[in-house]
């Protein structure tokens, strides 16, 4: 057995996936037909989540993946190069430092979180 976190559509789901070699019979399942309660038209789109444009002393994330640690709280102050969060992706962490020092004004991101690349994951002041 195995333990993924798949993501789709920007949510993320934790799996549990079970390998199975040759000599192993898979039950076949029977396809399930799914119908909606409405005709397709009638639906509203679902609407993606609007990105939040990034400003000055906006740091985004240079890559999609997990929140593994945020080391700085709201208000810490913070040097150009200081650790401020790492992430999780494919199994390689990777360290988002601050590009200037300040002050930390906001954090937008709580560990575990899925994120994009280009995602604003704290603001420095």
């Amino acid at each position: 057995m195995e333990h993924l976190r798949i993501t789709v559509a920007g949510k993320a789901y934790d799996v549990v996936v079970e390998k199975l070699d040759s000599s192993d019979t898979a039950t076949p399942v029977a396809p399930v037909q799914v119908r909606s309660a409405a005709p397709a038209a009638a639906r509203p789109a679902p609407s993606a989540p609007k990105p939040v444009a990034a400003g000055s002393g906006d740091a985004t994330s240079p890559l999609a993946g997990i929140v593994q640690a945020i080391a700085l709280e709201v208000g810490a102050p913070v040097n150009e190069g200081d650790l401020v969060i790492t992430l999780e992706a494919m199994k390689m962490y990777t360290a988002i430092n601050a590009p200037t020092s300040g002050t930390i004004k906001a954090i937008l991101v709580k560990v575990g979180d899925a994120v994009d690349e280009g995602q604003v994951l704290y603001t420095i002041g």
